[in-house]
């Protein structure tokens, strides 16, 4: 097997963490038994250490890499000498950028991509999960999932404070909710992939776990030791009151610092009728791109 990058991409608070817990339970342990010390089993690529590891890639550019036009000329060697320091043939790496190219430099290509799992979750939920993630008002919240030019700066994580200041942090380009959607759903490919909706990935679980497995084992001729054993403590170790639980005992290192609310807040779908106002429903539902792909994956739209 060819080494390559097979990715775990979403828009933010779409369930990524929790496919990560899924995964790495999967393949990381005899026992599917997961904690939250685990996550660093599956990192996250925009991750400023990976940056570090190579930053003499980016030559007399380095100290310009906020300017996503220059950052992204050099994404595609970054994966690449990545790829060349992997210990295992199979690497995963979640993501939440688009898969968009910028000034004529595309974020992946297929000859990098073993294959990749992309979540798709409510918009009207993410963002209430976004407000809070960010300590933003809902309609802040909208206004950046409608922003066709929305982005983030890489993960600091505290890894190299004295090599980085948020200044000089690149970008994860994400565009749009629908945008987003878009660049990964229906990107041309000749690559395995599995779309998954968010609300499955909690309330249909043991379906999705076992769509999961037979993903792997039909494109990969992968083989899971103990399944049933690891399915079983998968389901009960990944549940979100579990993780919520976990994280008020021994925190979470990937929680925001821009507010006081846990990054396991409330994991359910449709909060979204009872907490955002007409208003804000039909600043998402009228939106013809958005409801579009809200059509396309079945979620309810009421006006």
């Amino acid at each position: 097997m060819s080494k390559h990058i097979f990715w775990l991409s979403s828009y933010p608070k779409s369930g990524n963490t929790l496919l990560r817990s899924i995964l790495i339970s999967l393949f990381f342990t005899n026992d599917g038994i997961f904690n939250l010390n685990m996550l660093s089993k599956i990192e996250q690529f925009e991750k400023i250490g990976l940056i570090y590891k190579n930053k003499n890639i980016f030559k007399n550019d380095l100290k310009k890499i906020n300017n996503l036009n220059i950052f992204y000329k050099y994404i595609l060697e970054l994966q690449k000498k990545n790829i060349l320091n992997f210990n295992e043939d199979f690497k995963f790496y979640k993501s939440h950028s688009g898969n968009f190219g910028i000034a004529g430099h595309d974020f992946t290509k297929e000859e990098n991509v073993r294959g990749y799992i992309y979540l798709v979750r409510d918009p009207r939920d993410v963002c209430i999960s976004w407000s809070k993630h960010m300590g933003i008002t809902i309609d802040e919240s909208i206004k950046f999932m409608t922003n066709d030019f929305a982005s983030l700066k890489w993960n600091n994580f505290n890894d190299q404070q004295n090599f980085f200041n948020d200044k000089m942090l690149p970008g994860q380009f994400l565009s749009s909710w629908d945008k987003h959607v878009i660049s990964w759903v229906d990107v041309k490919w000749n690559v395995p992939n599995l779309i998954i909706k968010f609300e499955d990935l909690v309330y249909k679980k043991k379906l999705v776990l076992d769509n999961i497995v037979n993903f792997f084992i039909t494109n990969y001729g992968f083989k899971f030791d103990n399944l049933n054993i690891k399915i079983s403590n998968i389901i009960k170790t990944t549940s979100f009151n579990k993780l919520k639980t976990e994280e008020e005992v021994f925190g979470f290192r990937e929680r925001s610092n821009k507010n006081n609310n846990a990054f396991f807040s409330v994991g359910k779908k449709n909060q979204w009728k009872k907490v955002l106002s007409k208003k804000e429903i039909d600043l998402i539902n009228n939106n013809a791109l958005f409801r579009k792909i809200m059509k396309r994956f079945n979620y309810e739209i009421s006006s």
